[in-house]
């Protein structure tokens, strides 16, 4: 009879371990689910922002279409970086925007030669330069957030 409570109480314990293993396996697996879909967001937005500044630095304009695209997939930057990296997209997306209304306005044929123009100008050319400058250091500004958690590489 003494054998038996043993054995019942051994079974019992082999139990509550092969439950608590299961249910770390669990947790691990649904962490490391979360963690990828996390970076594959995060990763989305950094190809967004290469891929608007690549087409400003090619053309010197962005469309409507590509301001308000960009606009809706870069949204929710908010909840997957730290205020440095949100406030960067949204200063990225303010001075394409006017970049987008200082080269409409160039384009005008109701904006004459002169000094009204000539600052336009300036102001056009310092969006551009500024858009321009920010495509190098895209890499460095993302990195802590697009890191591989195996091998710590960087995403170029």
């Amino acid at each position: 009879m003494f054998f038996l409570q043993i054995l019942n109480t051994f079974l019992l314990l082999l139990t509550a371990a092969g439950i608590a293993y299961v249910a770390y396996q669990m947790y691990a697996t649904n962490r490391s689910r979360r963690d990828a879909d996390l970076y594959e967001k995060r990763l989305n937005v950094y190809r967004e922002i290469v891929r608007l500044l690549s087409a400003i630095s090619r053309d010197g304009d962005i469309s409507r279409h590509d301001l308000v695209d960009f606009r809706s997939k870069t949204q929710e930057s908010a909840f997957l970086f730290d205020t440095d990296v949100s406030d960067f997209i949204e200063k990225v997306y303010s001075q394409a925007s006017q970049l987008r209304s200082t080269n409409d306005l160039l384009r005008s044929a109701k904006l004459p030669i002169g000094d009204e123009r000539d600052e336009i100008t300036v102001e056009n050319s310092k969006q551009l330069i500024w858009l321009a400058d920010q495509l190098p250091s895209l890499n460095k500004r993302f990195a802590p957030y697009l890191r591989s958690e195996a091998g710590a590489q960087e995403v170029p």
